[in-house]
């Protein structure tokens, strides 16, 4: 008996139909009765009663759905304890290509060692142009940055977005910008590079790449700064930073999560928790902004 045939078997108990089923796993409905028949005859008896409104159990089958529910949780088990095992003392190197980027590493941050548990998380900041290399070399296993990447032999997966927004210790007024000495947070890799230098060109008079230096430049009065939105989530919260006004300095960036096609089953499975984690950041930060 397959594990296969068992999990067909097992879905088309709880569903009661074979063409949902069939769609589900994405098999054709002739091949699915097929397998089930074989199964039938494997084990000798009826499982199923087929009539228009869809399939009921027999007796016997019955008798099965309760052991395949135990069979295939256990299998499930199985793997997944085999998969940790695969992944003891292993490193998973995570490599961000962006300053906008980290900010979203930083606030997933508490919850690595719950997705990468049993193994050694080494986060680094890799700030050059030939980014492929990084993944194809083995020198990272995923990459979280702010450019879509194509080749054939990686995954590039959209996470979401954030925004450049407008910020200042006091409020401003929208007619008063143009009094602001405004420092920007570059991220020197971003695709939309050509974008900040055209600001920069207004009444930008800070370029840099530090937050810390940023956070020290808002504290000169008549001072504002245009960062990344979850970067300054809490301060703006708590009020000790206003969002301005301020359209023309402001626009959305992506975030990719990018890795090998030929990794594991199981860290693939480990990749989408962590995607699916910073997608819920990049929502909660859209709400915020909405809000």
């Amino acid at each position: 008996m397959r594990i296969s045939s068992l999990k067909y078997f097992y879905e088309v108990s709880e569903l009661k139909s074979i063409s949902k089923v069939s769609n589900n796993l994405h098999i054709s409905q002739p091949a699915l009765s097929h397998q089930l028949s074989k199964l039938e005859k494997e084990l000798g008896v009826k499982l199923f009663e087929r009539s228009n409104r869809g399939v009921e159990l027999t007796e016997k089958g019955k008798i099965l759905y309760n052991y395949a529910k135990e069979i295939l949780n256990s299998h499930d088990n199985l793997l997944e304890e085999l998969s940790q095992g695969e992944f003891e003392q292993e490193e998973i190197k995570i490599s961000i290509l962006s300053r906008y980027a980290n900010f979203l590493i930083d606030s997933t941050a508490k919850d690595l060692g719950v997705i990468f548990k049993g193994m050694n998380v080494s986060i680094s900041n890799q700030l050059e142009i030939n980014n492929k290399s990084l993944l194809l070399h083995n020198r990272s296993d995923v990459i979280i940055g702010c450019n879509e990447i194509e080749d054939n032999d990686l995954v590039c997966e959209y996470i979401g977005n954030d925004r450049l927004i407008l910020v200042s210790k006091k409020y401003v007024e929208c007619n008063k910008l143009a009094n602001l000495s405004i420092a920007l947070l570059d991220d020197s890799l971003n695709n939309n590079t050509q974008r900040l230098e055209n600001l920069y060109n207004r009444n930008i008079f800070l370029k840099t790449d530090s937050f810390d230096v940023i956070k020290s430049y808002l504290d000169i009065q008549g001072s504002a700064a245009i960062i990344p939105s979850i970067s300054v989530e809490n301060e703006l919260k708590e009020g000790l930073l206003t969002h301005i006004c301020g359209e023309q300095y402001e626009f959305e960036y992506n975030i990719y999560m990018t890795y090998r096609k030929d990794v594991d089953i199981g860290l693939k499975k480990k990749f989408r928790v962590l995607k699916r984690n910073l997608e819920n950041i990049l929502k909660k930060e859209v709400i915020n902004r909405a809000i």
